[in-house]
């Protein structure tokens, strides 16, 4: 661990409210200027490999389940259902800026949005979503200044640089000030469940180190928050102002959903995040 990985926050707070169960970032609730949370698997209404909070779009044939499903997250953190809004994810580094039009978009209607793993919101009025079942989850916030964001990083993503590319997106289009951009890894795959073949192993020892990459009995895996961390670090980016969950998806079956784990047959966490007018 670098002297920038020390100084990182460590932990999400596990929440539980109507029986749903969440988990929330310290920092964005003390700003606060956000409604955010990241799902577990714990509160819905799902059956068998789906139990219970599934929230994939493509998986379980069972429309009414997941709608309930969105609709418990939603009296959770107090915004409406057609407030969501779902990126269009494509296991990329694209980034959407997204507008209230585009409030149900994916969930409630037809989506017309780009390929994009990243949702940028400003306004109120829109929830951002994106899903994740291993690709890790980061959330960005601007506490001066209304600005979130929710990503969905697979491998490719992080491969690409798509943290560290929400971030410049906030200094170059939005005026934010480094020191103001709050930054929340969640749960995701963990380096000691992440195996890999060569072919992606040594792109990210070069591109991010060789710490980024662990051998062990003749297995390779990829420390994706390694990754973030590292690029995060060459952005910039103020590492007190980042937290991370420091959770696994596939050791903690009891509160996520794996798809690796699970050789596909699972359900979707989500990631939510909507801006509300901060009292004083």
């Amino acid at each position: 661990m670098n002297a920038f990985e020390t100084r990182v926050k460590r932990g999400f707070l596990l929440q539980e409210k109507s029986g749903v169960s969440f988990l929330t970032i310290p920092s964005f609730l003390e700003a606060g200027f956000w409604k955010h949370c990241y799902t577990t698997r714990k509160g819905g209404v799902s059956r068998g490999c789906y139990a219970s909070l599934n929230l994939s779009k493509t998986r379980e044939n069972s429309p009414e389940n997941k709608e309930e499903n969105y609709r418990r997250v939603c009296r959770v953190l107090d915004v409406s259902y057609e407030s969501l809004a779902l990126v269009n994810y494509a296991h990329g580094d694209g980034i959407y800026n997204a507008s209230v039009a585009d409030a149900g978009k994916g969930i409630t209607r037809e989506s017309d949005l780009p390929p994009c793993d990243a949702m940028i919101i400003y306004e109120t009025g829109i929830t951002a979503v994106t899903l994740h079942a291993d690709c890790v989850p980061v959330f960005f916030a601007d506490k001066k200044q209304k600005i979130a964001c929710v990503s969905h990083a697979g491998w490719r993503g992080v491969y690409e640089g798509l943290p560290a590319k929400i971030v410049q997106t906030f200094l170059h289009k939005y005026g934010s000030a480094r020191k103001d951009i709050l930054i929340g890894i969640g749960p995701h795959i963990m380096a000691e469940c992440f195996e890999v073949r060569e072919d992606v192993a040594q792109p990210f020892s070069e591109r991010f180190g060789s710490e980024t990459v662990i051998r062990k009995n003749g297995k390779l895996y990829v420390d994706l928050q390694h990754a973030i961390l590292e690029q995060l670090d060459r952005a910039n980016a103020l590492p007190e102002n980042i937290t991370c969950a420091d959770i696994c998806t596939y050791t903690r079956e009891d509160l996520f959903f794996s798809h690796r784990r699970d050789r596909g047959n699972t359900g979707a966490m989500g990631s939510f995040i909507s801006l509300e007018t901060k009292t004083v």
